[in-house]
């Protein structure tokens, strides 16, 4: 018996098996621009995809030297029959589901736009591509659930999206970019986008999108990084802005059942700068009279955290400083597949505390996106 399998949950019935690992950052991509194409309205295939304004899978810069090659995808996830790692679903079903033992994926593409317009429309067309081809042509398995890719720079569009998709019984989040331009995510400006999503019971996730390392961010108060690695290593800095503006700056208070997920940014650093914002909002409550709680308070109610990238530390001090962070309710579990950064199960759930595994690896997302406890297995799979 695996370590993974020890993991406690009821089994199902006859022919189903327990849901006992979640994956909670998965990136499909389409097979080709053309097959894309096919899912955009007529009169904006040819405004959005010469112009360049489209991500529409095209190599980008990456942790890797190789990454023009290899889109920084894992060599191994390529389909048999050709194509982009990611870009077959039943492939990724195999490699994904059944050899790596994840019982339900949440799929999250990768696109986005230079222009509000020509993002809205892209966003949609690729939500229109999952569905059919991932979440419906694909899933009689029922195992991959959907994001519903909106446009953070247009809130009202993305708003109406949200509701266009709200009733599928696969999609089951929302994903936005971080990079808003300047405008964090506590600002008003995304109360349409956050109302219909906690309206409709969906958690809005986050994840950088776009072709190069410096688009449209820039992380730093000094300007853009020089290098891949500075923005590598800095890429939390985002996501501890963004956090602090969604408490401070109300979105909370505002949308008291809004969830947030950040994806792909790590989350070592949410508890220093949790108790951080604990000590200021202890000296200075006065002049933030709607925040109402503790900073960590909302963090914790509102928010979670994916664990890929995993720490690359020794293993026993690791789980010490994850015991100390107290954050078992907050983080889900991720592999970045088919990325050749993917933290594998096995890998992974021998990292975490032994009583946090099981809230880590399926109950803090089940919890979340209101998953079930069984699903249909596939052929060979016990």
């Amino acid at each position: 018996m695996t370590t993974i399998e020890r993991i406690d949950v009821a089994k199902g019935h006859e022919g189903d098996i327990a849901v006992t690992i979640v994956d909670t950052d998965v990136h499909p991509l389409p097979v080709s621009v053309d097959v894309l194409k096919s899912y955009a309205p007529a009169e904006w295939v040819d405004k959005i995809w010469p112009t360049g304004n489209a991500v529409t899978p095209v190599p980008h810069f990456y942790d890797t030297p190789d990454s023009y090659k290899t889109m920084s995808l894992r060599l191994d996830a390529a389909p048999p029959n050709g194509g982009f790692a990611g870009s077959d679903p039943d492939f990724a079903a195999k490699q994904l589901l059944l050899d790596a033992g994840v019982s339900i994926a949440m799929l999250e593409p990768m696109c986005d736009a230079q222009l509000p317009q020509a993002e809205h429309v892209l966003k949609s067309t690729y939500n229109d591509w999952l569905a059919d081809v991932w979440l419906d042509r694909h899933n009689a398995h029922g195992r991959w659930r959907g994001s519903v890719s909106v446009s953070a720079q247009a809130p009202e569009q993305a708003a109406r999206e949200v509701e266009r998709w709200a009733g599928h019984p696969y999609m089951a989040q929302v994903l936005m970019t971080p990079q808003t331009r300047g405008i964090p995510f506590g600002n008003p400006h995304f109360d349409p986008l956050y109302e219909a999503a906690a309206r409709n019971g969906l958690p809005v996730a986050t994840h950088l999108m776009g072709q190069t390392p410096f688009e449209l961010i820039p992380l730093y108060p000094v300007g853009n990084p020089a290098h891949w690695h500075d923005f590598f290593a800095s890429w939390p800095l985002l996501y501890v802005s963004h956090l602090m503006s969604l408490v401070f700056d109300g979105a909370f208070d505002r949308h008291p059942d809004l969830r947030v997920v950040f994806v792909e940014g790590g989350f070592t650093w949410a508890m220093p700068v949790m108790s951080r914002m604990d000590r200021i909002w202890e000296a200075r409550r006065g002049d933030l009279p709607h925040v109402r709680r503790r900073p960590s308070e909302y963090v914790r109610e509102h928010v979670r955290f994916t664990t890929q990238p995993l720490e690359d530390t020794d293993t026993v001090g690791f789980r010490a400083y994850l015991e100390m962070m107290d954050l078992g309710e907050n983080l889900m579990f991720s592999t970045d597949y088919p990325h050749w950064s993917y933290d594998s199960p096995t890998y992974a759930i021998n990292r975490f505390p032994a009583d946090q595994r099981e809230r880590i690896m399926r109950g803090n997302a089940t919890a979340l996106y209101g998953l079930p406890a069984t699903v249909k297995a596939l052929p060979g799979e016990r």
